[in-house]
């Protein structure tokens, strides 16, 4: 995994795993401030927006390219969330990543109930009165604010109510974790695999340890540590039995399932 990175803006143009979302009056100085340190503990690049309340209404290009080059998009959904046009920029901004990026949004919903965000109930329902006064010429804009809060209430995330704050943020830090390594257990080489007999490569198919350096095909080497139970190249699912005698590969993309 990357460093931890600093959010200042000449980080912009770093790609990063994790991109904070939250309201700053609610969780900046305690819940998200406490998330953003244990990430970067465990290095994971972790964007947290540190002079977002010293900004405007209007989400400039260089935080959208932050949300676009992060794996992972956070939304820590607390009180006052709903009450910030900013916050909810930034969360139509972050499902549409998620929609047209494949990212992952993980909301966290911190002192709320589900639900009230679903439905803008309790407190959402209130902030969302005086936005739509405050925003009566624009009430498109606060229809897909109403939208995007449906939606990520939708997805399947933690509910902070009752829960030990420790306890709960080693959760989110394991599960981040876990992902980032199943992801970055992809390795690949800009070739197209060439196999001569499928069928019988399968037939004889078996687990394998894999050696820590191999070149395949005069491509790069690559290095891969610890045991494969599983591999997929080209879409192909397959385990073979890999010695020094296979024969040379031309891989386009090689996924590994560790044990």
């Amino acid at each position: 995994m990357s460093a931890p990175s600093s959010s200042s803006s000449s980080s912009f143009q770093t790609r990063y795993d994790v991109f904070l979302n939250f309201r700053g009056k609610d969780t900046r100085n305690g819940f998200t401030a406490h998330l953003y340190e244990a990430l970067c503990s465990k290095e994971i690049q972790t964007f947290m927006d540190a002079d977002k309340i010293l900004k405007g209404q209007e989400i400039s290009p260089a935080l959208v390219t932050a949300m676009d080059k992060s794996m992972f998009c956070v939304v820590v959904l607390s009180k006052n969330y709903a009450s910030s046009p900013w916050c909810l920029d930034e969360l139509v901004q972050i499902l549409s990543c998620k929609n047209d990026k494949k990212q992952t949004v993980l909301p966290i919903f911190y002192g709320v109930n589900p639900s009230d965000v679903r439905e803008q109930r309790g407190r959402f329902g209130k902030a969302f009165a005086r936005l739509e006064k405050k925003f009566k010429e624009k009430m498109e804009r606060v229809q897909k604010w109403k939208q995007a809060l449906t939606d990520v209430a939708n997805i399947s995330g933690w509910d902070a109510r009752n829960r030990h704050e420790p306890t709960l943020m080693k959760e989110i830090i394991e599960h981040i974790s876990s992902r980032l390594i199943n992801n970055r257990s992809r390795v690949d080489v800009h070739e197209r695999i060439s196999l001569p007999d499928i069928p019988t490569l399968l037939a004889e198919i078996s687990e394998f340890q894999l050696p820590t350096k191999r070149k395949i095909n005069e491509a790069e080497e690559i290095e891969i540590k610890g045991k494969a139970s599983r591999v997929e190249v080209s879409d192909i699912p397959i385990s073979p039995s890999i010695d020094d005698d296979l024969p040379d590969l031309d891989i386009h993309s090689c996924l590994v399932h560790w044990t």
